[in-house]
């Protein structure tokens, strides 16, 4: 039901935006990862092309644009990023044009995470998380930085407020069914392959357990300590991403008695993936 909600309110928005006017070329936006792009192009009301730099199916992690790619950026009129990956911040350094690169970690209460994002001392900061677009909470606050940054450069795109309104109150209720449906759930923990979804767990005082362990594999002793664990809070599923390989988690789930979900917290429809993800781990998909 909720995904069909933010398709109506995200189809009534495109309907509002009207399109720049023919002639009126505008430069491309630039994300640095897909679940940035739905957001950017519905407080933009569509009227910028928005690309994605990480190509689909590729992990963030390993990923290093190409020298075509930061020609594209360095022309474009804004790129916006998380501005806690490491390619990321690689980027900009490269770059380094004040005010077209946009972090939109901004305001954002940065946690810590054990999950490795090539650190090799040109990465993130060791021990902050950087998934922070997983939790409705801070995917308002980006959309309302996406929000101020577009008012700056176009302050009488009226338009620009009334899509931001929109889409803030579609997170809101997204917020709501997921804090309901974990409520009245009872779950208080779900497992997953890669820590992804730190900033989710803590808004919703739920425990996430990663079998990756500051990105390695578990040793024998932590493995069975995640048995342990997952036996005692009766585990059912164990969360997965497209960017690993399922075989990673196949023993674990079958010691654990569990199945394993792949879910894609890099999804371009990132709102509708927190709700799946809610009813998974609330078991509401079975």
């Amino acid at each position: 039901m909720f995904r069909l909600t933010i398709f109506i309110l995200f189809a009534t928005l495109a309907v509002g935006c009207s399109k720049p006017s023919e002639g009126n070329e505008k430069k491309t936006i630039f994300v640095s990862i897909a679940p940035l792009k739905q957001l950017v192009e519905e407080v933009t009301c569509g009227d910028f092309p928005v690309e994605v730099l990480v190509p689909e199916g590729m992990s963030p992690e390993i990923y290093d644009p190409s020298a075509r790619q930061l020609t594209e950026v360095s022309d474009a009129q804004l790129l916006f990023t998380t501005g806690l990956i490491d390619f990321e911040r690689r980027v900009a350094e490269r770059l380094a044009k004040e005010g077209n690169i946009v972090p939109l970690s901004k305001g954002i209460k940065l946690l810590a995470g054990c999950c490795s994002h090539h650190h090799d001392g040109s990465g993130h900061k060791h021990g902050v998380d950087p998934h922070i677009w997983t939790s409705p909470r801070e995917l308002k606050r980006m959309v309302e930085t996406i929000h101020e940054t577009m008012k700056t450069r176009y302050p009488d795109s009226l338009k620009y407020d009334v899509a931001t309104e929109g889409l803030i109150s579609c997170i809101e209720q997204l917020d709501s069914l997921c804090a309901s449906t974990i409520a009245n759930s009872g779950v208080k923990s779900f497992m997953i392959y890669h820590p992804a979804y730190t900033y989710y767990a803590h808004h919703y005082a739920l425990k996430q357990v990663a079998v990756e362990q500051e990105g390695k594999e578990p040793s024998p002793r932590q493995l069975a300590a995640i048995v342990e664990s997952a036996r005692s809070e009766g585990t059912a599923t164990i969360l997965i991403q497209p960017q690993y390989a399922i075989d990673k988690v196949e023993t674990l789930a079958k010691e654990c008695g569990a199945k394993v979900v792949v879910t894609d917290p890099l999804a371009e429809d990132i709102l509708s993936e927190i709700e799946r993800v809610t009813e998974i781990i609330c078991h509401k998909d079975e």
